[in-house]
């Protein structure tokens, strides 16, 4: 008798199994079935959008002018190199050491300002960029939520994320209209 209960316990418990199983693929099917998905070319919003425009030109204009910096700085080293080599016949065992020394010490000075100034550059480029993805991040959220899109990825995301998606999953060009209303 007992042999019967604990058989019929394990049809039960595998009757109940299946039925979860069941209806757990169930709501996965249905869950997939309301998953909508789309993507977003970010350097095509970053290039072809006034604001991108303009970031991009922020941070040329901030490029040239430290590039000039780096410039002037390595025509006064040159000039002191060319100085020192013209004059350094006539110049005392003295002299051409501290114009030597004076050159060293503008290469190294030069050098601690180049890297000043590259860092300046990367915190700028940071800056520039974080201010609009943060925008970007804004625009796709208001066009995922209007279109009913559970997720939108980034087609050129480092790391290459996206390796195919039909055309019709691209939201980019609705992206740049909602991104030129909001930063004309």
């Amino acid at each position: 008798m007992r042999e019967q209960n604990s058989g019929r316990g394990l049809i039960h418990g595998i009757t109940g199994l299946l039925l979860a199983w069941v209806f757990l693929s169930a709501s996965a099917v249905h869950a997939a079935d309301s998953l909508k998905i789309g993507y977003v070319d970010a350097q095509k919003v970053l290039d072809s959008t006034k604001a991108g425009k303009k970031a991009k030109d922020s941070m040329e204009e901030f490029v040239k002018s430290r590039q000039k910096i780096i410039d002037l700085d390595e025509s006064d080293i040159k000039q002191l190199q060319d100085d020192l080599n013209r004059q350094s016949a006539v110049l005392s065992a003295d002299a051409r050491r501290e114009k030597e020394e004076n050159l060293q010490r503008k290469v190294m000075e030069y050098q601690k300002r180049a890297g000043d100034l590259n860092k300046e550059v990367q915190n700028k480029k940071k800056e520039v960029l974080d201010q609009f993805n943060k925008n970007l991040e804004d625009i796709v959220k208001k066009v995922a939520d209007r279109g009913g899109y559970s997720i939108v990825i980034d087609r050129n995301a480092e790391g290459g994320v996206l390796l195919f998606a039909k055309e019709s999953l691209d939201l980019t060009d609705e992206v740049v209209k909602e991104f030129e209303k909001a930063f004309p």
